[in-house]
């Protein structure tokens, strides 16, 4: 696991400007800082040292290639055993070493061979020139570029924090990327906050040589064909179970310690059951806040723990000290995010490696992939013609007509010249991939949100927030294989009745107390309704920023409807005023971030 970063074309950058590039990122790869830099290019990383650590340094090279790597790739052994078959010597066991090799055998479609998660950069010298760069079909790590004013330097790095280190970087805000965050509770890619930034996209390659640009975007591995009888709950439940023992087998071997993160809902349960199964004495982490809080799940982590016989430890954060996090975790993040568990997130994975952890295992993406919200069933089985509208909603920090009050008139009259708001946009969008999808609406949603929304609110949030502590953040459910069994199924056995995520609570039966199997859903969150009130820390913050003269945000929202939605949350907590005022609170101190300190 590393940060990588590096430009090609347009002459050549101060080895002073690399070193600042790479040292933005410190934190993602502390162990070992290194650079290559040739005629027109550079190539640089920063380890975090997690497999084969006494050979694992990057670069790697061969003859007129030089490659950068983020990530884990799972099946290094066999690849290597495979590679070794056709003439390779490799010395160690770094999953890094099979890069190159496969490269040269396979060309661009190399990365079809990686079981893992990963950002690539490759730069070819062989015939013409040229930097490639590829992520991963689930989009886990995250990778972002830019192109020089001129077009002839592309510049990318695995933060936008040190990508905006290079001496020609576009620094300015895209004023719609406003609206695209409070529409979608995040910058949704392959744009991003600047107005000439992109991420790349899941499952894409990029190619840059001459200062010509292309970017492709190769669809997921085809589902596997099922033999008849299989498509039931049961049978998916225990393909399921087999296949994430065969990735936590994967994912449990490592050169460092491995913990699991245990929220105490199904899906951390069944991952850390799991883990403790396959291997001894596993170290499980579950974060909670002092005092007496809704949605308070630390008491299911615990019996969850006791059930698997995990070293169980329980973090917990105090309120008072919220503000001091927040400025914290929204300069890791590089952009606006309103998940109000970025904070609990943040703050666990720095008590994991307070506690000398370097790799940790989550449950992230079960919900996404074998439907586990409610959403995603209601807006299936809704047969009116503003379904999408109101589907999009849910998905927004705040809903569409709530924006109208909140835009300045300024604002509003900007996003309509530029064609509406986003949620109204992507709703749209999504109702079109609907009509035309050649899967069910339940799939056509399930697959939109995975790749459409799921990277950039939430997997930017747990490879950020894991990496500013230099810990990696391991994702089972993410896995090709599971992905494929996910994508196979129909959806009578993704829902079955009132059942959501039918399989996966299947599957956990055999592992997990059924007290956590059989519980309602809930999500793992930071009850921000309840915190945000007189007394608190968080009211007192945010009436501080955000209604104070000089706030940053009301160049976008109007300050008499902040102060309504501030006076309705301190009068009596609401929803609505809650997720409103915590939202603009992470834009506000996102804006402050950009500032430099005096």
């Amino acid at each position: 696991m590393c940060r990588i970063y590096g430009c090609f074309g347009g002459g050549t950058v101060g080895r002073e400007v690399l070193d600042a590039v790479a040292g933005a990122m410190l934190e993602g790869g502390p162990d070992e800082q290194t650079c290559r830099v040739g005629d027109g290019w550079a190539v640089g990383t920063n380890r975090l040292a997690i497999q084969g650590i006494a050979h694992g340094h990057q670069p790697f090279e061969r003859d007129g290639l030089t490659c950068a790597f983020n990530g884990e790739i799972y099946n290094h052994r066999l690849l290597r055993a495979e590679l070794a078959a056709k003439g390779y010597s490799f010395e160690g066991d770094c999953d890094g070493d099979v890069l190159l090799p496969l490269y040269e055998l396979y060309g661009d479609a190399f990365v079809s061979r990686l079981e893992g998660m990963f950002a690539i950069a490759v730069v070819d010298r062989r015939d013409e020139p040229c930097l490639k760069l590829f992520t991963d079909h689930a989009g886990m790590k995250s990778l972002y570029y830019h192109l020089s004013a001129d077009g002839r330097r592309l510049s990318f790095a695995s933060e936008l924090r040190a990508l905006s280190r290079f001496p020609d970087f576009p620094d300015e805000i895209d004023p719609l990327a406003v609206d695209r965050y409070l529409g979608g509770r995040a910058v949704w890619g392959p744009s991003t906050v600047y107005a000439r930034v992109r991420t790349l996209e899941p499952g894409s390659a990029l190619r840059f040589a001459g200062g010509r640009l292309s970017v492709t975007r190769t669809p997921p591995e085809p589902d596997p064909d099922w033999r008849d009888g299989e498509l039931t709950v049961a049978g998916a439940a225990a393909e399921l179970d087999e296949l994430l023992r065969q990735e936590l087998t994967r994912m449990l071997d490592a050169d460092v310690p491995v913990c699991v993160i245990t929220s105490g809902g199904l899906d951390s349960s069944y991952t850390t059951a799991l883990a403790a199964h396959l291997v001894s004495d596993v170290a499980s982490f579950n974060i909670a806040y002092r005092g007496d809080w809704p949605a308070d799940e630390r008491h299911f982590a615990e019996e969850v723990a006791r059930h698997c016989g995990t070293r169980h430890h329980q973090v917990l954060l105090e309120p008072a000290d919220f503000p001091g996090i927040i400025d914290r975790f929204v300069r890791h993040l590089d952009q606006p995010n309103n998940a109000p568990h970025s904070l609990s997130t943040f703050a666990l994975f720095e008590a994991v490696h307070d506690a000398g952890f370097k790799v940790a295992l989550t449950g992230d993406g079960a919900d996404e992939l074998f439907c586990g919200y409610a959403r995603f069933v209601k807006a299936a089985r809704d047969t009116s013609t503003t379904w999408h509208r109101a589907y999009q909603d849910t998905m927004a920090a705040v809903a569409t007509p709530a924006l109208d009050r909140l835009y300045t008139p300024d604002y509003l009259a900007r996003v309509s010249e530029a064609g509406g708001r986003f949620a109204d946009r992507s709703g749209d969008d999504l109702d079109r991939r609907v009509r035309g999808a050649e899967h069910d609406k339940l799939e056509t949603l399930l697959r939109y949100d995975q790749f459409e929304r799921f990277p950039y609110y939430i997997l930017r949030r747990v490879d950020h927030l894991s990496m500013a502590h230099s810990v990696e953040a391991r994702i089972p459910f993410l896995q090709p294989s599971v992905m494929r069994l996910a994508h196979a199924l129909p959806a009578h056995v993704k829902v079955s009745g009132d059942t959501v995520k039918a399989p996966v609570a299947e599957a956990a039966r055999r592992w997990v107390p059924a007290s956590v199997v059989n519980r309602p859903k809930q999500p793992f969150t930071l009850p921000i309704t309840a915190m945000i009130k007189p007394g608190e820390a968080l009211h007192d913050m945010i009436g501080d920023l955000l209604l104070g003269p000089g706030a940053r945000c009301h160049d976008y929202v109007r300050r008499d409807t902040v102060n309504d939605l501030f006076r309705t949350q301190t009068q009596g907590p609401e929803a609505h005023a809650a997720q409103t005022l915590w939202s603009l609170l992470v834009l506000e101190t996102w804006l402050l971030a950009r500032e430099p300190k005096p």
